[in-house]
C-alpha cells in the first residue's frame, strides 16, 4: 500500500485505553518518543490491535503545527522537540523537516506568512505539535 501521508513512523502499542467510542494509544516509537493517538474502538477491533503490537504512526504534514518552545496548557497532546534540519518555502506554504531529539524526521507544511512570523530556518530548535485525532495507525 502506499499513501500521501508524508510522516510515517515505527511504534509499539504500549498501552490502549478502551472508551465507548474510541481508544486512547500509548505508542513508543523505535527511536523512544512517544505519541498518542485516539482511534475508533471498531478500527481497533477490525486491526485485532493490542498492546505489545507494532505499528506504523501516520500523519499528514498539514497535520504538523510547529512552536519554538514547549507549549503548556494546549490539547494536542503530542509534542515533539527537535531541530530544523531543512526549509523549502513555497509560492504559498512552506515545508519544514524537523528531525527529533530521538532521530525521528517529521515534515511540516505550514503557511509562508507562520514559517517568516517564527522565524524558522535550519538548524533551529522547534516543536512539532500533532493532535491524537491526527495520527492514523497501520498494522
Amino acid at each position: 500500500m502506499k499513501i500521501s501521508a508524508r510522516n510515517q513512523i515505527k511504534a509499539t502499542v504500549a498501552s490502549m485505553t478502551t472508551g465507548m467510542v474510541n481508544e486512547r494509544l500509548a505508542l513508543l516509537t523505535s527511536k523512544g518518543a512517544k505519541l498518542s493517538s485516539v482511534i475508533t474502538s471498531e478500527s481497533a477491533k477490525e486491526m485485532s490491535l493490542k498492546e505489545g503490537d507494532t505499528v506504523t504512526a501516520l500523519f499528514k504534514a498539514t497535520h504538523v503545527m510547529l512552536s519554538t518552545a514547549h507549549i503548556d496548557g494546549i490539547s494536542a497532546r503530542n509534542q515533539l522537540e527537535g531541530t530544523i534540519e531543512n526549509v523549502v518555502k513555497g509560492m504559498v506554504s512552506t515545508e519544514i523537516t524537523l528531525v527529533t531529539e530521538g532521530g525521528e524526521q517529521i515534515v511540516s507544511i505550514i503557511t509562508n506568512e507562520a514559517a517568516e512570523e517564527l522565524g524558522l530556518e535550519s538548524g533551529q530548535k522547534a516543536v512539532a505539535i500533532i493532535k491524537s485525532s491526527d495520527i492514523m495507525v497501520a498494522k
